[in-house]
């Protein structure tokens, strides 16, 4: 169900907005009135979420996994698929 969300969300950014550019980041971006932030629950939501853009670069789950568990990063700095709005 939290992943219906998601797709209905990134299907009505994409209505509204002719171009868009997705990225994999650990920050919200700003302006928020011009992006949309998913938060990732699992690198499958990476991969569905991805096959909505052409020029989306999806990296490996392997490296997925390693920056998730990276000491690095707090648990609130999960990887966040952000959409912009060119």
């Amino acid at each position: 169900m939290v992943t219906t969300n998601k797709i209905k969300r990134i299907e009505q950014f994409l209505e509204t907005h002719d171009r868009v550019e997705a990225k994999l980041e650990f920050s919200f971006p700003l302006p928020k009135y011009e992006s949309l932030v998913i938060i990732l629950n699992s690198y499958a939501e990476l991969e569905l979420f991805s096959s909505y853009f052409q020029d989306f670069d999806l990296i490996a789950e392997e490296e997925y996994e390693e920056i998730c568990n990276s000491s690095n990063y707090s648990v609130s700095a999960y990887p966040k698929f952000n959409l912009y709005a060119k």
